[in-house]
């Protein structure tokens, strides 16, 4: 019996070599992997770049995940700047796009928590692109030896992020875990910028760039989110000064969005989330059509920006998931430049040459590509706190919105932070979220997307928090059953409380309804009105600052009025208190 035992064994590692030999997606170390645990997947490179041509699928990731259509056609990290380090060309660019400038520095990993003893068949369907039903015993032992090889080999000292469970800066795979502190699922890659001229004609600047990507099991409120943490240092080449430095830089998360069939698309920004998102322009799409779907909607949203160091106490910033003081952040808010197109306008893509470096660095500052820089004109209108293209509400239809001089088609994404200024060993990172929404129709989508941003920015701020404070959190999984349009009208405690100026409301309503959300203080005198209006069934998060207000203890109400004209009492407490602390 053991001798047939032995070579049962002999015979499936001889199957699987020879399957490792003819596939190199197979191989182990495969150069290019997928974050998949949750309802939204995207395919990454060892050098950062997003591929759309996984599987032959003119997409890089699918969503809803094992539907077989995609939302993302490619998408990277770029980043630009004006560089002193003693050579000739000032204006560098680089990144991925449609192509890559980048070479890896190490071997791409990716983990999983529950490897060991977890359901690997999704995980391999989507990985080797082949229906759930198709996938052998031999898919899922490629997946597993090669989540223990990561496991084993997790690069924790280059700065791949894990739990140090015996607090001693080490990483031991025999009591550490590897990825991000309670994700289901990370992936991390380390890559330079060595082969820059080969992208947009730029000179390389000397950047070493780590991107960590999380996310967390389907069935939780985050199914529908990927987190991921960009981390550049400035190293600079041989050629580099020791006082070289790269003055007014953007960090640009560039993307085409292809929602579906690309023909009929349309885009917005939302800088109260710091989004930008694609929808569709109509309740119908050609790819969704056929697994019998509406549109969804799909967007990129910044948690937050780069930070430097004063040493000033009285600062803090958020630095690699925790708070620190000491810190300041470049700027007031994380997305300072979204700049949103369609395919062929006057912010068409940049040429790959180094004329494509200006005019790339002219949108990256929210201008026109041409004239080039060191011309720059803006050309548009735009709006906000920064440079931002369409940041009105086409659920409500109110503010800059696309379709009202543009056809539905192809659309492009930049949204920038910045700028940033950066020393030779200087280190700077953003946090960004990919983030799906499905809703009944093209703008109900909408409104989940945004909901599933507010959901993403509320749950890493509380990582973060928690993290610093040395708590490791994991959202809990969900009922399978659970549908995704609420079935109470619900009002949630708000968050933060207590808070200094500015909390957020949580609420669900299953039906769409006139909604009013009141604040009053402990006498009853109504302080202000956050809500009133119309808005669909679903799920919602409202910010609202109080600039002003007193502290104090203070109550909000909710009132929902159905289409009928019934008032709807909240079955889960209508009216809840909040404290205000300066």
């Amino acid at each position: 019996m053991k001798n047939q035992i032995i070579s049962a064994d002999f015979i499936i590692s001889i199957i699987l070599f020879a399957l490792l030999l003819n596939n190199p997606l197979l191989s182990q170390n495969p150069k290019q992997s997928i974050i998949n645990v949750g309802n939204i997947t995207s395919w990454v490179s060892e050098e950062g770049f997003h591929d759309w041509i996984a599987g032959e699928k003119h997409w890089n990731g699918e969503y809803p995940k094992g539907k077989n259509v995609g939302v993302i056609f490619s998408e990277g990290l770029c980043w630009g700047g004006l560089v002193y380090d003693g050579q000739s060309q000032k204006v560098r660019v680089n990144g991925n796009t449609y192509g890559t400038g980048c070479a890896p520095n190490t071997r791409l990993f990716r983990v999983k928590y529950d490897f060991q003893n977890g359901n690997l068949r999704s995980d391999a369907a989507s990985f080797f692109n082949k229906d759930i039903n198709l996938v052998t015993f031999e898919d899922v032992e490629v997946i597993k030896q090669q989540y223990q090889k990561d496991w084993n080999e997790w690069p924790g000292n280059l700065g791949a992020p894990y739990l140090d469970k015996n607090n001693n800066g080490n990483y031991d795979p025999e009591v550490d875990v590897p990825g991000v502190p309670g994700a289901l699922q990370t992936l991390w890659i380390n890559y330079n910028d060595n082969i820059s001229e080969s992208n947009y004609g730029s000179i390389p600047i000397g950047l070493e760039i780590q991107e960590t990507y999380w996310a967390y099991a389907i069935n939780t409120d985050l199914e529908d989110v990927i987190f991921r943490k960009a981390t550049l240092i400035y190293k600079g080449t041989s050629a580099s000064l020791p006082i070289s430095i790269i003055d007014s830089m953007y960090i640009c998360l560039w993307s085409d969005t292809d929602l579906g069939y690309s023909a009929d698309d349309f885009i917005g920004c939302d800088t109260t989330l710091n989004l930008g998102y694609t929808y569709n322009s109509n309740n119908s799409d050609q790819e969704y059509e056929k697994i019998g779907m509406k549109p969804p909607a799909v967007g990129n949203s910044y948690l937050q920006g780069s930070a430097y160091y004063t040493g000033n106490l009285s600062d803090s910033a958020i630095i690699n998931f925790k708070w620190k003081k000491g810190y300041k952040y470049f700027n007031d808010k994380p997305l300072t430049v979204a700049i949103l197109h369609r395919t062929g306008d006057y912010f068409s893509d940049p040429g790959f040459n180094y004329n494509g470096t200006l005019e790339f660095y002219n949108m990256m500052g929210g201008f026109l590509p041409v004239p080039r820089y060191p011309t720059q004109q803006l050309g548009i209108e735009f709006i906000g706190y920064g440079t931002y293209m369409l940041p009105g509400d086409p659920v409500t239809g109110i503010g800059q919105i696309d379709g009202i001089t543009d056809v539905p088609g192809d659309r492009r994404m930049m949204l920038m932070s910045g700028p940033v200024n950066m020393h030779i060993g200087d280190t700077v990172e953003v946090v960004t979220a990919l983030i799906g929404g499905i809703g009944k129709n093209n703008r109900s989508s909408i409104s989940h997307l945004k909901y599933n941003a507010g959901i993403a920015k509320l749950f890493y701020d509380y990582f973060v928090e928690s993290l610093t404070k040395g708590i490791v959190v994991s959202p809990q999984v969900e009922n399978p059953d659970t549908i995704i349009y609420p079935s109470n009208y619900v009002l949630y405690q708000n968050y933060p409380n207590p808070f200094n100026s500015t909390t957020t409301f949580r609420f669900e309503q299953p039906k769409d309804a006139y909604v009013t959300l009141t604040v009053y203080d402990v006498l009853g005198k109504e302080i202000a009105k956050v809500i009133d209006g119309n808005l669909l069934a679903g799920k919602h998060i409202i910010t609202h600052n109080f600039i002003g207000l007193a502290s104090g203890v203070y109550f909000y109400q909710i009132k929902f009025s159905n289409e009928d004209g019934n008032l709807v009492e909240d079955k889960l407490g209508k009216t809840m208190k909040f404290i205000l602390m300066k």
